[in-house]
């Protein structure tokens, strides 16, 4: 849905294009998985595939919505950040073969803190009405989207085994999370900034 909203209007901005391809990562790789689900396939190893590449297209999104070079800075030197976590991690505590102890909820976490502090900071300092803004909604629906990966892996990781029941309706109340989620981002894919709107935030941002 996302994908075929950003058709609409005006040319994308950076970070609706970041989207874009966040957007259709995600259709290949729950495309796949689905497939492997039906063949009775295990793909729980494809979290490990789509999570840290997801998270580094979406820090991107959101770096590109900075007011300021600095915090754009920061914001882009957290993807080697996740990389390099995200190695070590899965090569030392993680298994690939069942939900994910560390891996996942650190790039949650990552991108959660970075879509709040968008929607904060950009809400603060800009005059016109966020609602209408790319950032606002697609930092919405990252906020959700990796809301859901902080806490539930762990707990599916640890319950599997005791309560199969209890994980299973925990992932079909984040399916639903997820559709709020995507349907946020899919609207601010609409989204256009006005003409000169971009060159006026890189002035802002060279100035600072």
């Amino acid at each position: 849905m996302a994908m075929f909203a950003s058709y609409w209007g005006k040319p994308l901005d950076q970070g609706q294009q970041a989207t874009f391809v966040r957007c259709g990562f995600a259709l290949l790789t729950n495309t796949i998985a689905l497939v492997l689900a039906l063949r009775a396939v295990r793909n729980l190893w494809m979290i490990y595939v789509f999570t840290p590449i997801a998270a580094a297209l979406a820090l991107w999104a959101l770096a590109s919505w900075q007011r300021t070079a600095l915090a754009a800075l920061w914001f882009r030197l957290l993807i080697p950040l996740l990389g390099v976590a995200w190695v070590a991690i899965v090569l030392t505590i993680e298994d690939m073969q069942t939900f994910s102890l560390l891996a996942e909820p650190f790039a949650g976490l990552l991108v959660l803190g970075a879509a709040i502090y968008t929607l904060v900071a950009r809400t603060i300092m800009d005059l016109s009405r966020p609602m209408r803004s790319a950032w606002f909604w697609i930092g919405i629906g990252l906020a959700i989207s990796s809301a859901g990966s902080i806490a539930l892996p762990p707990a599916a990781n640890w319950l599997i085994r005791r309560h199969p029941e209890l994980v299973m309706r925990a992932y079909e109340i984040k399916a639903i999370l997820e559709a709020a989620a995507y349907a946020a981002i899919a609207w601010g894919m609409t989204c256009r900034s006005p003409v000169g709107g971009e060159r006026e935030a890189v002035f802002a941002m060279r100035r600072e």
